[in-house]
């Protein structure tokens, strides 16, 4: 996913009585805050308007670290990562070493510290927190850079997060009457090759989904993907670039909307 080198910040203010303190599964939740494309080795100050905030839960939609390595835009010379006359790929995986230290630098940032000691932090990845840019199921280091994020969000070492795979998860919040329920996907670990109009999600997940929307009811449910799922943006602009979203797969993208579409019960977003 291209990012930029500033967190990207969404806020969703649910209308329901505040709380102050960070949610446990049973008390309300008025405000979310959503994050994705966080540089670490570049200055969050952002990270100081989202503690402004105050929400009680924040969600990493992907791209949490810059973890895979970029060699130089190159058209020209002895190693040509872009054009078409490129022989390297641009970007290539980082080591163990060196994507655990990146995810060490990220968690250390005072900003997002801070936002960790007063919210419930849970996320999801995307390509560059996965591996390497544009990855999907071929990506041979997938199970190392599961164990790296999960270690990352803090996740308890008996989690079924550490047992599947892939990263998806859900969550419910509030009480009843009054119920937040999250639905992380992840996009990359069982997505087929760009051009396939393959499966992003693999059976698996697509059976775990089908579960999870029409299980235990909520007032509200909200949906969190890595790439974008209404935009038809590289409809638009091939050939002359793609951007990854569920455009590129039309059957795995009708089929979400036709599973969204059954839930009979709550607000989608």
């Amino acid at each position: 996913m291209a990012g930029s080198r500033l967190v990207h910040l969404f806020l969703l203010i649910l209308f329901f009585p505040s709380l102050r303190a960070a949610p446990n599964t049973t008390a309300v939740v008025s405000r979310i805050a959503f994050g994705s494309c966080a540089n670490q080795s570049a200055p969050q100050p952002v990270w100081e308007a989202i503690v402004g905030f105050d929400p009680q839960v924040f969600i990493w939609l992907g791209d949490n670290v810059y973890g895979d390595n970029k060699r130089p835009f190159r058209v020209f010379g002895r190693e040509r990562t872009v054009g078409p006359w490129r022989n390297v790929p641009r970007f290539y995986p980082a080591t163990e070493e060196e994507l655990r230290r990146k995810y060490e630098l990220a968690k250390a940032n005072p900003g997002y510290a801070k936002l960790r000691e007063r919210a419930r932090v849970i996320g999801t990845w995307d390509d560059h927190d996965y591996g390497v840019n544009d990855a999907g199921k071929e990506y041979s280091g997938k199970v190392l850079s599961q164990r790296l994020l999960l270690d990352f969000l803090d996740e308890d070492e008996d989690s079924p997060r550490r047992k599947q795979a892939g990263v998806y998860a859900s969550y419910m919040f509030g009480p009843e009457g009054k119920r937040v329920k999250v639905i992380m996907l992840d996009t990359r670990y069982h997505r087929d090759p760009l051009l396939s109009d393959g499966t992003i999600l693999g059976d698996p997940q697509w059976q775990w989904l089908e579960r999870e929307l029409r299980g235990p009811q909520s007032e509200m449910t909200i949906i969190g993907s890595s790439i974008q799922v209404v935009s038809n943006l590289s409809a638009t602009t091939r050939p002359l670039f793609y951007v990854e979203s569920w455009a590129r797969f039309p059957r795995e993208r009708e089929q979400l909307f036709r599973l969204i579409d059954s839930k009979k019960w709550g607000l989608i977003y």
